[in-house]
């Protein structure tokens, strides 16, 4: 079979996975009706609604999981268990760990990519004029022994209800680093190696899978990968090089979504497109789609499934999320006093 042919094959799993998916939260009548409509960044899609956990209201996402198909036949599973809570009026705060698992080329092929914490304020409900608006911020923590410094995020969402669908948007800068190292050098786990037929200058070599885990909240998938330049054709001298300084870039996002509610099934239906740039890399500005869906199976569980496309910038790569959200309310201990 041909590379192009297993790729083919590989992209066809992922859709009938997903067809799969989308009949079987058909076909079940609703048994309630309640935090389904709320979307959460990656839960299934990137572009979340101006909605905030509600106060007491504690969601335990711990049955995420995402595969990516990318170029050159590599693979990407991420699992991504999230926990958020509504500690105060229109204000969650939320925990969430990334952990990989990559191809066996890959080196690191497994482990904890970071560690975010970060929280979210509803600024409005929204009106007969006006749309629900909201403002989240998060610090992303890598880890490891090669960690890069914590990245920073701060992100604007608005929606807005019509009378057959809602209507999201979404905004977000962050920071990100990356090691820069000099032209024509290949990273190692231990350093990188270098031709002498390279060239002279500096290139940027992003955080562990590129952009995967560079710019804290954003969600990038842990798939995308960008690495430095191999070394030249004939290169000769080959050393050992040490890792050079730490550049501190920006992270942009821009994003829109639609969702459709299926209420008598407790069901809404959501698609998404999204931009995201990744300045002082050298990348082009990447471009996402996606579609998914949220069913509530019972009153404190809802089920997640979603498909997407990156179709624009480093590369291109088709992936498949499913997860499952529980939810119970836990008063706060301070309610007492």
């Amino acid at each position: 079979m041909t590379a192009n042919a297993r790729r083919v094959s590989r992209s066809v799993r992922i859709w009938i996975l997903a067809i799969a998916f989308a009949e079987a939260i058909m076909g079940h009548q609703a048994r309630a009706q309640a935090s389904y409509r709320n979307l959460d960044a990656g839960f299934p899609v990137r572009v979340e609604d101006a909605a905030v956990t509600e106060r007491y209201a504690l969601d335990l996402d711990f049955l995420n999981f995402r595969y990516d198909e990318l170029s050159g036949l590599r693979t990407r599973y991420q699992y991504e268990p999230h926990i958020s809570y509504g500690i105060l009026p229109r204000t969650e705060m939320w925990l969430r760990v990334a952990a990989f698992y990559r191809e066996r080329t890959a080196t690191p092929r497994s482990g904890i990519a970071g560690i975010g914490f970060g929280g979210m304020y509803q600024l409005t409900q929204e009106t007969l004029r006006l749309p629900a608006a909201a403002i989240s911020s998060e610090a992303f923590i890598p880890t490891g022994p090669n960690a890069l410094p914590v990245s920073y995020s701060i992100k604007t969402l608005l929606t807005r209800s019509l009378s057959s669908t809602r209507i999201h948007l979404n905004a977000s800068l962050a920071s990100f680093a990356s090691r820069a190292v000099p032209l024509g050098c290949k990273p190692l786990p231990v350093g990188y190696v270098c031709g002498g037929g390279g060239g002279g200058g500096v290139g940027t070599l992003p955080p562990l899978d590129g952009p995967c885990s560079i710019g804290a909240g954003s969600g990038v998938p842990l798939s995308i990968s960008c690495v430095a330049s191999a070394p030249a054709p004939g290169a000769n001298n080959i050393a050992l090089a040490a890792p050079t300084d730490l550049v501190t870039h920006a992270h942009w996002m821009v994003g829109a979504a639609a969702d459709k509610t299926l209420a008598l099934r407790s069901i809404v239906f959501v698609a998404d497109v999204f931009a995201e740039r990744f300045e002082g890399i050298g990348r082009k500005t990447d471009l996402t789609a996606e579609v998914g869906g949220r069913r509530q199976l019972s009153p404190t569980v809802v089920l997640v499934g979603g498909v997407g496309r990156h179709f624009r910038g480093a590369g291109t790569s088709s992936f498949l999320v499913l997860g499952a959200t529980y939810s119970r309310a836990v008063q706060g201990f301070w309610r007492r006093f």
